[in-house]
């Protein structure tokens, strides 16, 4: 399991890992009306790198099939593995907020809250339900089915949610 975990850590490709970048200005903004929404970024992230970690894999991607296949592995460790990097990603995503969070913190003299220990376990939840919804739809419907299902999902919650919290203010 440990190489299936080095290989998608090492065939992730670099805007998967630059993505996080772009994807915490909506969040700054959001931060300087107080609101927090670690839970989305967080969970949003882990979700990005999960499906992006699946990008081009399919029987064209011939290099990918032949690392994948010189690993002596059964389907049901493969699955777990999977699962096992969902984590890492979630544990990645957090360490890019957190580094992320302490440089705006230390340029602009404002600050990103880290929320509670409570938002950090439903972010981690958040992201192996989806996960858990991604993987059995990639099997079946492949990739751009699934990854548009499950990258839909947050981002209307992300939306949702700034929505209603722009409309509170508004009413107040």
């Amino acid at each position: 399991m440990k190489q299936l975990l080095l290989k998608d850590l090492r065939t992730q490709r670099l805007f998967g890992y630059l993505f996080p970048l772009l994807f915490i200005m909506p969040f700054y903004v959001s931060s300087l009306n107080g609101v927090n929404y670690i839970i989305i970024y967080v969970t949003y992230v882990s979700i990005w790198l999960s499906v992006y970690s699946n990008f081009g894999t399919t029987v064209s991607n011939r290099l990918g099939l032949k690392l994948i296949s010189s690993f002596p592995v059964t389907r049901k460790n493969l699955i777990q593995a999977k699962y096992c990097a969902a984590f890492m990603w979630w544990g990645i995503s957090l360490i890019s907020y957190g580094t992320i969070a302490f440089l705006i913190s230390t340029w602009t003299n404002n600050t990103l809250g880290w929320g509670t220990i409570l938002s950090l376990v439903l972010s981690l939840c958040l992201s192996f339900i989806i996960i858990s919804i991604f993987y059995p739809l990639y099997f079946v419907f492949g990739y751009q089915v699934a990854a548009g299902f499950t990258m839909g999902i947050p981002a209307l919650g992300f939306f949702g949610i700034t929505f209603s919290t722009v409309m509170y203010d508004e009413n107040d």
